[in-house]
């Protein structure tokens, strides 16, 4: 009982204590219960123990919904999901989305990927997260990514390839926080990549011969300085088509990489998509071509050959193939880009008799069916002439058989 209480009829106990009029109720013990400004959850938990957390809210519903969320832990610790402990370093103070691509960027940096990979990465993430009303770490659902991948095939903005790409980055995304210990468990890891074959857009096919001498003569006098001069636009195609390089490697070349005695060229594993060091071997004309260049402009072994960007070659291709009388899409739907160039490589290739095992070696796929299935273009004129070297399979049926099969008619 406070000191200086006063216990009216109905049981109800007044007192003043800091300034403050306080009441309660008197109990049959004599003590004073006392009604608490906030609301306490009280619910057994996965061990068979009454547990009290106190909610710090005044508000009856809000502790409600505390203690529903209290009660489904347990449900999910019982059932395995998850763990206690999990649970605890799940509440602990979250880094933003934010502060998570930034550590992530740092990562990409120091593994050597290029600036432009890490920052397309970081745009299919935001992208996928603001479409999905994602605001935090936590938020992160596999049900939220698979509900923006069935939107995207529907509204058919984006190819299946390209949406493996956006989810392909989240994912790995994920997957570092999980490994960093950011987030308890990867909830992307059930998600499989969609299968391109039933939604392939991008159809590129290789150059014939005769387009490769009209691209080649186009650019020479064309005046499109957008990737270069013309002379530097033929230069870059016929290396496209000469070595196979993708065009964001080429952007990269520098003398260092070349062995001009010996006719190779080094690519740097920071350079490849697979990040994979590798030595070709480079044609002499080609090697002929890149010694003059360094001559002439006077590029330092660490300089970088040409001084373009995907965008503005990729803009320079199409306006050559225009002055060249080449279809930039064909009626099949196939189409013509700077990285077919390297499928024409390929191609070329193959045509000209090549180990397809060998093919596979210089273009750096890692079997040969990749480059069997996506970079070897078959023209239905050969599949022709390949069947007509054949036997006939059309035996000669000695007359003595004719004439008894004439008599039993």
């Amino acid at each position: 009982m406070p000191v200086g209480a006063k216990v009216k009829g109905d049981g109800t106990v007044s007192w003043t204590a800091r300034g403050k009029k306080r009441t309660g109720k008197l109990s049959k013990t004599g003590n004073v219960s006392l009604q608490a400004d906030t609301w306490t959850a009280q619910f057994t938990d996965e061990t068979g123990k009454t547990r009290k957390v106190p909610t710090k809210t005044t508000n009856r519903d809000t502790a409600e919904k505390m203690l529903a969320r209290y009660e489904k832990e347990v449900d999910r610790i019982r059932t395995g999901v998850v763990t206690r402990e999990e649970l605890a370093k799940a509440e602990a103070p979250p880094i933003t989305i934010d502060e998570a691509l930034d550590r992530l960027e740092t990562k990409m940096r120091a593994s050597g990927n290029i600036p432009r990979h890490i920052c397309s990465t970081r745009t299919h993430i935001l992208k996928i997260l603001a479409d999905c009303g994602i605001d935090s770490l936590a938020d992160i659902r596999r049900e939220s990514v698979e509900r923006w991948i069935a939107n995207e095939r529907q509204q058919g903005i984006r190819s299946a390839q390209t949406i493996n790409i956006y989810v392909a980055s989240l994912k790995a995304f994920v997957l570092y926080l999980t490994e960093t210990e950011v987030l308890p468990r990867n909830p992307l890891k059930p998600i499989r990549r969609l299968n391109i074959e039933l939604d392939r857009r991008k159809m590129r096919r290789a150059l014939t011969q005769d387009e490769v001498d009209r691209l080649l003569k186009a650019a020479a006098r064309g005046k499109n300085r957008s990737a270069g001069t013309p002379e530097d636009r033929v230069l870059i195609y016929r290396l496209l088509l000469g070595t196979g390089l993708r065009s964001t490697e080429l952007s990269l070349l520098t003398p260092s990489q070349i062995n001009f005695e010996k006719s190779r060229l080094t690519i740097e594993a920071a350079k490849t998509k697979n990040k994979k060091p590798d030595v070709l071997p480079l044609r002499s004309d080609l090697v002929q071509a890149l010694k003059e260049r360094v001559k002439t402009l006077g590029i330092k072994p660490q300089e970088r050959f040409f001084h373009h960007d995907m965008w503005k070659l990729r803009r320079a291709l199409y306006g050559d193939l225009k002055a060249a009388g080449i279809e930039h899409k064909s009626s099949d739907g196939r189409s013509i880009d700077v990285h077919s160039l390297r499928k024409t490589f390929g191609t070329m290739l193959a045509k000209a008799g090549v180990p397809l095992t060998t093919v596979q070696r210089l273009m750096r796929h890692s079997t040969p069916l990749l480059t069997a299935k996506l970079y070897i273009d078959v023209d239905p004129f050969d599949m022709m002439q390949a069947l007509e070297q054949l036997p006939e399979f059309c035996p000669v049926i000695p007359s003595s058989l004719k004439n008894s099969a004439n008599d039993s008619v």
